[in-house]
């Protein structure tokens, strides 16, 4: 009878959960990409609505991480002058997000204004290297660092 009483409890605890993430990610501009970052993050299970967005963060501290990693890359490979100044535009910005995101997710929950400022940074960082090719070979990543950075920015407006 206990055994059948704590499954229950935890079946409820767990699907109310699965309704914070739907329910907070239906509030941000890109739900899609909310819900897919947070149901592929197993410490999504437990988190508050706090922990979630620093998920988000850490996600698209991710993918600045790698944005940045393969600006490098590139970097010692090219020689022509206009894509060099283009992948600076984009070593420079995404090194400036590698500082940004963490204090954004450190701030959450304790000085939001702060955390969404950062957060929103992250937004142009994105912007700005994408702006800085003619035809760039981040587009795809600059979409997704700047659509988790939008969800958060969300989310963070939402704790108030």
């Amino acid at each position: 009878m206990l055994l059948l009483f704590l499954l229950v409890l935890f079946t409820q605890n767990y699907f109310s959960h699965g309704d914070l993430i739907a329910d907070t990610c239906k509030k941000t501009e890109y739900p899609r990409i909310c819900v897919s970052t947070l149901r592929s993050n197993p410490d999504s299970k437990t988190a508050d609505v706090k922990g979630l967005v620093r998920i988000i963060l850490k996600a698209a501290l991710g993918k600045a991480n790698t944005i940045l990693n393969q600006a490098n890359d590139l970097l010692k490979k090219t020689k022509d002058r206009l894509v060099r100044q283009s992948l600076n535009v984009c070593v420079s910005v995404y090194e400036e997000a590698l500082d940004e995101i963490p204090e954004a997710s450190v701030n959450v929950g304790t000085n939001n204004f702060e955390a969404n400022i950062e957060a929103s940074a992250t937004i142009d960082i994105a912007d700005d290297c994408e702006e800085s090719f003619s035809n760039s070979p981040f587009t795809a990543d600059n979409n997704a660092v700047k659509q988790l950075a939008v969800v958060a920015v969300d989310i963070i407006a939402s704790l108030g």
